[in-house]
């Protein structure tokens, strides 16, 4: 799938709870120093995630894409990442952290502000990183992502269509069960 086709389906402004919302792909130092505020803020400040926990390297690693959603008034409303296959060794079978298959790529550390919550941003953010895993990933059209999902998230998740499977696990302290969608051009 093109960029051009994916900005067809998803163009960079929408319109939540009357305000216009931008979600960038990040491609800038500044743009992840974005991202990174509202993750502390969400896993560090509010859930007590330590912040050598929050940030890996991972977020440095060449083949995870970051995206950060900005409201209009340009402050951070949330942050998502999608690692490449075969580069998140924290999770899986063997490791103690649920059983995602190092095959498929993996949505995480998605993060919400207290204020865009409820507002449908996050729904969007997901949408946008589901159409990037097709672009970067898919195979036939076809890319299976998977997530690792806070306990209080599964709903969410769930909503956007993803199956949760497997044992539920802590990571930082706080349960999570694992989740897959297939994702489909």
């Amino acid at each position: 799938m093109s960029r051009r086709r994916i900005q067809t389906i998803l163009p960079p402004r929408w319109r939540f709870c009357g305000a216009d919302v931008r979600i960038d792909l990040v491609e800038s130092a500044a743009q992840l120093e974005d991202a990174m505020t509202v993750r502390f803020a969400v896993f560090v400040d509010e859930q007590g995630v330590s912040p050598e926990g929050e940030r890996d390297a991972l977020d440095d690693d060449p083949r995870t894409v970051h995206l950060v959603a900005y409201g209009d008034d340009g402050a951070v409303v949330a942050a998502g990442r999608l690692l490449a296959p075969h580069s998140d060794d924290a999770h899986g079978v063997g490791t103690g952290h649920g059983a995602m298959n190092p095959a498929n790529p993996h949505v995480g550390r998605l993060a919400v502000s207290v204020a865009a919550r409820g507002t449908g941003v996050g729904r969007l953010l997901m949408e946008r990183i589901e159409a990037e895993a097709l672009e970067r990933h898919s195979s036939g059209g076809t890319v299976r992502l998977e997530l690792s999902a806070q306990h209080q998230a599964i709903p969410f998740y769930e909503r956007l269509g993803y199956t949760v499977y497997g044992e539920p696990y802590l990571d930082e302290g706080i349960w999570h069960r694992d989740a897959f969608k297939d994702v489909t051009a």
